[in-house]
């Protein structure tokens, strides 16, 4: 599913609750024979999405600095890479040897990890899940490209930062970073399923419950009732599919 902003699924999950509470308020009146539409089928329905949104937020504030920290970490991942191969050049090691490194370093160097944020800064959820592979391909190509300069005697710069030991140090650096971060992330997505679930499944999904509980009070009480208009400016987003 595409995101319909963050905003857009809490003014869902808000306007869920206020028809629950209105055909709360019908009191007895309120008797749909569709158990769905119950009220006590209501607020377990609202409870359920609005536990999942919480555990989502929370996981996206939590995870926002190590995404950050972990974005800076890479940031300057690409040029140390080309700086690697230009000094590879210059030495005389095969050119099969500076083959294979140029392109693995043109894999590495074309992965694209760009993290979309929100508009106050977090994190967007359905840009998460895609970045991290993206990060976690980059730095297994890293890796490989460290441990393939470490089998080339002639690799053997000067340079602190462009020696073997320096780039299997920031290669284990970035996987720690990779599995920290992947161990935050795997409760937000699954809370992002699930509030996602409850608010969009069809028929289940609160969307979709919400337009036959406003069918059933307009067939209940008529659409010149009180009732009627109590619920039927309650607006709902449909969250697009992809």
């Amino acid at each position: 599913m595409a995101s319909i902003s963050e905003t857009g699924h809490s003014v869902n999950i808000s306007n869920f609750k206020l028809l629950a509470d209105k055909c709360g308020a019908m009191g007895a009146d309120y008797n749909p024979s569709n158990a769905d539409l119950t009220l006590i089928k209501l607020t377990a329905l609202w409870t359920t999405a609005n536990n999942a949104h919480a555990t989502l937020t929370l996981g996206l504030q939590n995870s926002k600095n190590p995404i950050n920290d972990r974005a800076q970490l890479f940031e300057s991942l690409n040029k140390l890479i080309t700086r690697t191969i230009g000094y590879l050049n210059s030495t005389k090691a095969s050119q099969a040897l500076k083959d294979d490194a140029k392109g693995l370093a043109d894999r590495i160097r074309g992965f694209n990890v760009t993290l979309k944020k929100q508009a106050d800064g977090s994190p967007d959820p359905n840009s998460v899940s895609n970045s991290h592979q993206g990060f976690v391909q980059k730095q297994d190509g890293f890796k490989q490209l460290a441990d393939l300069y470490a089998n080339e005697a002639k690799y053997a710069p000067n340079e602190a930062t462009l020696k073997v030991t320096a780039l299997k140090a920031l290669a284990t650096t970035m996987k720690t970073a990779n599995d920290n971060l992947g161990t935050l992330l795997a409760p937000v997505e699954m809370a992002r399923g699930l509030r996602d679930k409850t608010l969009y499944d069809t028929d289940t999904g609160m969307l979709d419950v919400a337009k036959a509980c406003k069918q059933y009070i307009k067939g209940a009480f008529g659409t010149s009732s009180n009732e009627f208009k109590m619920v039927k400016g309650i607006a709902f987003r449909r969250n697009p599919k992809k």
